[in-house]
Formats: structure tokens, sequence, C-alpha cells
């Protein structure tokens, strides 16, 4: 058990309100007073106020308290969560090939993910600048600092992130315990001076507000969509402390405190209607106004954490499960595996939120754009869901459909609620989306291409066996890494290769991602020996593991294999890629694959093999 996941129960809920709960946690800043700009409703009424803190009450129950917390957040994959540890249940790796299949379920979890990571440069933006906002409040003079402040904060959040989010939640978590203390006791104090509010509970005001005011009212959905779009971000984070502790902070802490300020909010617009202007602020008193922008600012910091770490997350199990192309991912605890941190996706980020900050100027032109896309993730994660549970865990099919048609009846709606907001700037993270699928999609393919092209250049292990000369090979050892552990790759093209195998020692090694996220020592290396000279090595990672050269080399000498020598080199292929006619990838994919491919980190990079061992052979392959 890791040091983290045997902390006590209290520490780590306290650890997770820095975390996961970040994002869902903050909405109450800019939730309501959108959903009122969407309504159309220009002077708040009873009817209205109640219909949408209904609607916003019915929301966090229906799709976290239910769908979540209680139904998906059960599925996780050996501890991981998210919508790409449900594609590695649903649609494991065969044995000698780790890529997924590229069928129908795979394009739906490549969507929510992508999805998922496009409106991810939106959530800090629309954090901080609604926390930030609120010294417009205190003094009108203070409205034109509200953009550099927010860029100040943006870029000192991104700075810490290479710290590692064990750090970071430890000292984010108090912050955001006190931050739903403060909310809750705010919206606590506006319940008891207008109880009436309570009545948002009955679910029959939200159904009425629907249909009575048409379609306007369906599109507030589109605002509603806003109280629950950290929910995929606390799936994909479920690693980072397990499931127990998040429900227990969910319940006793987040929910609770979410309730009473959205029903304190509405219960204040009940007698003043002017306090639309922003509500959230309304509830405080004149001398908790400066207080409670530095807490704010502070838990909308905290919010972006939740989303961020998740990205990371995704971009490891994209990686792994041949989605992504590799680039640089460090873990940052030694206490627990599932914690890592992804430079170039922090910086890609976090210009991403500068620019939107920059453009957008304001919470309520970001709010328009925000929510399509996660709303079109929690769809995709409903459909991956019936799969896992039918297939995997061989649910009763009938009373699976009845369930997840439920949910997707909820997810559509959402989701077609929010599609106005694709003309006010919900193209954004929607284009981010698209570019994303693909390019993963396009890697996926060209690497399964690219894959069987070498297989047929490669001579069978039986073969090789029948043709090299009998004793152990004393020069030295040479060890392929090859995607395809059945044969020999290099010896048919490269006369200087096949020379030097006639002195040498020969290892295939394949580097292979098991379906699961972690592995035990003794399940790392496969070792079988077809001669003397002749050796295959099927190492195993897992899709959450980093994989280093480092445990191979320790478990092959259990085996009595030493390659931990001076006179080992490590070959592998350079691939230049070409046309193949008939039948090869479109030109326009063909290019994109290749330049993927180029800046792509190198397999040796990532195993950290030592640059004198490594021999790089070029190899024409035609896809």
């Amino acid at each position: 058990m890791s040091q983290t996941r045997s902390r006590t129960p209290l520490t780590l809920i306290v650890a997770a309100m820095g975390i996961v709960f970040g994002d869902i946690g903050t909405s109450p800043l800019y939730t309501l007073k959108t959903c009122f700009d969407l309504s159309g409703v220009k002077q708040p009424n009873l009817h209205a106020v109640l219909g949408i803190c209904s609607l916003l009450f019915w929301a966090l129950v229906v799709v976290v308290c239910i769908k979540y917390v209680t139904f998906i957040m059960r599925v996780d994959h050996d501890g991981e969560g998210g919508i790409l540890a449900l594609l590695a249940l649903a649609s494991p790796p065969p044995q000698f090939g780790t890529m997924i299949r590229s069928a129908g379920l795979t394009l739906v979890v490549v969507v929510g993910a992508s999805m998922l990571l496009g409106d991810g440069m939106i959530t800090p933006a629309i954090s901080v600048i609604s926390a930030v906002e609120g010294i417009g409040v205190i003094s009108s003079a203070l409205q034109p600092y509200v953009v550099p402040i927010s860029l100040v904060v943006v870029v000192a959040l991104f700075a810490v992130q290479q710290r590692g989010t064990e750090k970071v939640g430890g000292l984010f978590g108090p912050v955001m315990v006190v931050w739903f203390v403060a909310i809750a006791a705010l919206g606590a104090t506006a319940v008891v001076r207008q109880p009436e509010i309570l009545m948002a509970l009955d679910p029959r005001n939200a159904v009425e507000f629907l249909f009575r005011n048409g379609i306007a009212s369906f599109i507030v959905l589109g605002g509603v969509v806003l109280a629950v779009t950290g929910v995929e971000a606390l799936y994909a984070d479920l690693s980072h402390f397990g499931r127990k502790p998040i429900v227990l902070g969910w319940y006793c802490v987040v929910f609770p405190a979410l309730v009473l300020n959205y029903f304190g909010q509405g219960a204040l617009l009940i007698v003043n209607p002017h306090a639309l202007a922003n509500p959230f602020y309304a509830l405080a008193p004149p001398w908790a106004l400066i207080p409670l922008v530095v807490l704010a600012t502070a838990a909308t910091v905290i919010a972006s954490q939740a989303l961020i770490s998740g990205t990371f997350t995704l971009v490891e199990q994209a990686i792994a499960l041949h989605l992504a192309p590799r680039v640089m991912v460090l873990h940052t605890s030694r206490s627990h595996k599932g914690q890592v941190f992804v430079p170039s996706i922090n910086r890609i980020v976090a210009v991403g939120c500068a620019i939107l900050i920059v453009t957008f100027r304001s919470s309520d032109r970001l709010a328009a754009a925000y929510g399509l896309a996660v709303a079109c993730t929690m769809l995709c994660t409903s459909i991956v869901y019936y799969v896992v549970i039918t297939r995997v865990l061989n649910w009763n099919r009938l009373l699976s459909k009845v369930l997840v048609v439920a949910f997707l009846t909820v997810d559509g709606s959402l989701v077609l609620a929010s599609l106005p907001k694709f003309f006010d700037g919900g193209w954004i993270p929607v284009s981010i989306s698209a570019v994303i699928v693909v390019i993963s999609i396009t890697w996926l393919e060209g690497r399964r291409a690219l894959q069987s092209a070498l297989a047929a250049q490669q001579i069978p292990l039986e073969t090789v066996v029948e043709k090299l000369p009998s004793g152990m090979g004393e020069q030295g050892t040479m060890v392929f890494l090859t995607p395809d552990p059945r044969g020999v790759p290099f010896l048919a093209r490269h006369r200087w290769v096949r020379d030097r195998a006639q002195e040498e020692r020969i290892v295939v090694m394949n580097i292979s991602r098991a379906p699961t996220p972690y592995l035990a020592e003794h399940e790392r290396v496969t070792v079988e020996r077809f001669s003397l000279r002749l050796i295959r090595v099927i190492a195993r990672f897992g899709y959450m593991e980093a994989p280093r050269i480092d445990p191979i080399l320790k478990a092959t000498a259990a085996f009595g294999l030493d390659l931990d020598r001076d006179d080992t080199s490590f070959f592998y292929a350079d691939p230049k890629i070409e046309p193949l006619v008939p039948g090869g990838m479109p030109d326009w994919r063909r290019e994109l694959f290749a330049t993927l491919l180029r800046n792509a980190r190198p397999l040796p990079d990532d195993l950290r093999i030592k640059a004198e061992r490594r021999i790089e052979l070029g190899v024409t392959v035609a896809i």
C-alpha cells in the first residue's frame, strides 16, 4: 500500500479538496448569473429563482451524486479513473500488438478525452477571472486591473505544477476547506433570512420552469452544466486519492456547501433583484468583500488544479495506449505512482489560458463559451460505461440499458442546450478537440501501419536460430528494440548488422504495455531462450507506469541474463516514411504522421538508455 493511501481518511479528504473538488467547488462564482443571462429573465422573480435553483440542485444530485459517485466511480481500472481508463478496461491490447483496436469505441473515447482537454484551457481562465472580478465590486476604479491580475495568477498557477499534485494538494487542501466553509456560511445566512427558497428542493419547480418558458428555459441547461463541469476531472483524478475519500469529501463538505450557496444566492435575488449583477459577492457584507475576493482568487487557482492534474493523467494514459506521440512525462511522487507532470502540455495549456483571458476579458463572455465540450465528454463517458458494464462486468443488459439511457437523456439534454454556445466562443474548445482527435486517430493508425511494415521486414526467430553459428557469442550483446518480438529486425537490410550478429549474442526485446495500470516487479519480464545465441525478452509496464530500462535490466539479471554491461548495444529503428502505392494512407495523413513521428520523444530517451549504448538504424517504410 502506498504512503498516500495509508494516510488517515481525514488527511486524504483535506488533500483531495485541493485536487479534485476545485473546479466544481468554485462554480457558484458564475453559474447562477449565467443561468439567468441565458434565460432572458432580466428581473428575477420567485418563479424564475425557484426554477433555476431547483435545476442546479437536481443537476448536482443526478449528474454527480447518482451518475458519477454512485455508479461510474465504482468502475475503475485497478484504481485508475477517467474515460481512457474505461477504454483500457473495455478494449485491452492483444499480446503482441500493444495498441488498442481503432474501432468505433476508440473513436468515442478519443472524442470524449479530446473534448475534456479542449475545455481544459477555459477552466483556469474562467475560474481565475471570475474571482478577480470581485475587485470591481469593491471599487469600479479597480476594474481595469482584472485582466492583468488574472494573467499573473494564471502564470503562477502553471509555474507550480512541476512540484506535483501531492505537494500542491497538501498546500491547497486547507485553503479549499476554508472556502467551502465560507460559501456555506454565506449561503446559509441568506437561506435563514428567506427560507422559502427551500421550495427549490421540490423537482416540480425545475420541471415547471423548463416547460413554462419553452426553448428559452431549455437553453438555461447550457448554464446549469457549468455547475457540474468539474465532475469529469474528478473522475480522472480518482487514482490520486481513491474513491472513499472523494465520496466522503463530496457528501460531507462539498455538496452541502454548494447547495447552501446556490440557494443563498437565490434567496438574495428574491428580495434584491439588483444583486443579479454579481449575486455571489452580493452575499457578503461590505467588511468581508476584500477577504472574500482574496479567498475566491486562491480557491479558483485551486479550481484549475483539478482539470490540470486530470489533463496530465489523460495524456500519460493516451501515450501508453498509442493514442498520442511520446512526450516527456515526469512522475512527481515516490509514494504514489499516479501523479505525473507533463511539461509540454503544461506550457501549451498555460499559453492557451493566457490568450483566452486577454481575448474574452470577462467571466460572462467566457461562460458563454464554456461547458459544451465537457457536456460532450460526459455523453461519451456514458457510452463507454455501458460497454464496460455489459462486456467486462457482465451486468444484466436490460437493467444496464435502462440505466445508461437515463444517463444519456440527461447528458444529451445538456449537450443540446449548450449548442448555441458554439457561436459565442464554444467553437474554440471544440476546434481544439477536433485537432486533437485528428492527431490521435492518425497517430494510432499510423503506428499500426508502421508496426505492420516493420514486421514484414524482419526475419522470423526460427529462421535466425537455424542460421546463427553455435556458441555463446563472446564479442558482446546486440539488443534489438522491436514492436513485434516474433522476429529479428534489421538483419535482412543492414549488412553491417548481419555480419556483426555472427559474432554476438542477440536479444530481441519488446517493450509492451499491460492492460492494467501497474505491474508487480515479478511480472516485469518474460525471458525465452531459443538457443545460446538468441534470446527473447518481453518487458511489460502498466499504462500508468514510466517505462525505464533499469527495472528491465534488474529483472533480466534475475533470469541469469546480464545486459547491464559496456559491451551491450541497443538497436532501434529510425523509420523513413514513404507512400505505399496502392492502398496506403492518404497523403495528408501520412505527412501528418511523419511529422508527429519526427517530433515524438524517442523510445530510448524514455527508457533512459545511455547514449553510448544506442545505435539508431535507418529503415525505409512504406505506409
